[in-house]
């Protein structure tokens, strides 16, 4: 029978695999939605779920519901189904947790997969039955993944890189010691694009009278075309240069001086932020992974290398 490692990104605002992302929110029912209504439906353990755009909200501790683990199964069934593989195998998952919450957290959300997966990975996507028997739960530190894996030739040559996630809901960052991850180092921060959103939304009320939404806010930082006025994107511009700043000074709690070392950004809120991150002169040489992936890739390969796959 065929073994599938298969990377998962659990993030606070999308769930990510090597080919897949889709947000982090589902409705469950128990009743089949309609198609017409839903695109994408699990069927498990006699509920209906299907993905809806609303996100829930952040939770640092994964393993308290079946929420995590729903989303899983949606990540397993897109990557598969991307891959245009069986349906029916074993399965190794490779997942990862916030560096700040590694060592409390590691062992709980591996046995938090082991415990719901102990009879089998059984439902059916979209009407296509998947059996599935997982065989191994690797548990790695996010960030880390991402940087070993895709920035292999830097940490190699520099004895210390800083590594900084920007996600949706929090700021990850870690300092590489010759390759290896400093303990001390590690912080978590609740300040990803969620906050800079709701910032800008509350910031743009106050000013303009106007409600803005997510996806004008990052057409905005992306550079994009807006029809909003030029003075409530300027207002945008700057809550972003301010949140930043925040960024940077959060994290020099843990880091005194950034501009002795690469560092390396990963995380889709660090694309959007590259201006304003280099803008504050706080780094000395920059590197951001655009690959929205990163981290999922990197947990499978590492993986994969443990596996001798």
């Amino acid at each position: 029978m065929e073994t599938f490692v298969i990377g998962i990104d659990h993030g606070n605002g999308n769930m990510k695999t090597a080919h897949t992302v889709f947000p982090c929110g589902f409705k469950a029912q128990e009743t089949e939605p309609s198609a017409l209504f839903a695109k994408d439906i699990i069927e498990w353990d006699g509920r209906f779920y299907s993905l809806v755009p609303n996100r829930f909200p952040y939770q640092v501790d994964k393993t308290r519901d079946e929420k995590c683990y729903v989303l899983t199964m949606f990540a397993v069934a897109k990557e598969l189904m991307a891959r245009g593989v069986a349906t029916e195998g074993d399965v190794v998952l490779a997942v990862g947790l916030p560096p700040a919450h590694f060592e409390k957290y590691h062992k709980p959300f591996k046995e938090y997969f082991e415990r719901n997966a102990a009879e089998g990975m059984n439902f059916r996507y979209n009407g296509t039955a998947f059996r599935l028997r997982v065989v191994g739960v690797y548990v790695l530190p996010q960030d880390y993944a991402a940087c070993v894996i895709y920035r292999e030739e830097t940490v190699a040559k520099f004895n210390t890189v800083f590594c900084i996630d920007i996600g949706d809901g929090t700021v990850d960052m870690l300092v590489l010691s010759k390759g290896m991850p400093d303990k001390e180092s590690m912080v978590s921060r609740e300040l990803g694009m969620s906050h800079l959103r709701e910032q800008i939304i509350d910031d743009v009320i106050a000013d303009y009278g106007m409600t803005l939404d997510s996806g004008t806010i990052d057409d905005v930082l992306s550079g994009r075309d807006v029809v909003i006025p030029d003075a409530v994107v300027e207002r945008i511009k700057r809550t972003t240069e301010d949140f930043a700043l925040r960024i940077v000074n959060q994290l020099h709690s843990k880091v005194a001086d950034f501009r002795i070392a690469p560092t390396i950004f990963c995380g889709g809120g660090a694309t959007l932020l590259k201006p304003y991150l280099e803008a504050t002169g706080q780094f000395g040489r920059t590197d951001f992974i655009s690959e929205i992936y990163a981290n999922a890739v990197g947990y499978e390969k590492i993986a994969e290398m443990s596996l001798g796959v």
